[in-house]
């Protein structure tokens, strides 16, 4: 009886500790075009919260919901890994394949035209380099207080490490102002 009663109080200890992971889900957009992914670890909505990679994608204009959310990591990973793990989809361009973000989470729309301030509607067909006027960039940034860096490589390539920040931000104009947070 006594083994019965202690495996039953591990059964329930168990349960209630899953039960306190599931609910946890990062901060991710919830429209038709978003992916939200599940994480192990409790809701992180600021770097300053996040062990891992903090991931924010910043859609401007596009007018879908931003991304805030934190990729588990123990070790350095790229940051088209630490997108994945967030539920967060790129597509890249013919020309350039995944070394030059076209589309995060399907936007920009390929049949929906762009309307950039002070430019003609552009429709992006990620053939080669999208439009100086409207295009993903992606920033690194070394700790949560610190200091936003263009990323030097692709998204296949850009290696992050724990305690680093990963953003994407839809800059459009001539905004070359890193993403907010």
């Amino acid at each position: 009886m006594r083994r019965t009663l202690t495996a039953l109080a591990l059964a329930a200890a168990a349960a209630f500790a899953l039960t306190g992971c599931a609910s946890g889900e990062p901060t991710v957009g919830t429209g038709p075009t978003h992916a939200v992914a599940v994480s192990p670890s409790p809701a992180v909505t600021s770097a300053a919260d996040c062990t891992g990679v903090f991931v924010t994608v910043q859609f401007g204009l596009l007018g879908a919901d931003d991304v805030n959310a934190c990729a588990p990591a123990s070790a350095p990973l790229t940051a088209a890994a630490a997108l994945k793990a967030v539920g967060v989809t790129t597509e890249g361009t013919q020309q350039y394949g995944d070394q030059v973000v076209c589309r995060v989470n399907g936007e920009p729309s390929a049949s929906k035209p762009i309307d950039v301030p002070g430019q003609a509607p552009y429709t992006e067909k990620c053939a080669g380099m999208p439009a100086a006027f409207a295009y993903w960039a992606v920033w690194v940034r070394d700790s949560a207080a610190g200091q936003w860096d263009y990323a030097q490589s692709g998204i296949t390539t850009e290696q992050l490490k724990p305690g680093q920040t990963l953003g994407v931000k839809f800059t459009t104009g001539s905004d070359t102002t890193p993403p907010q947070g």
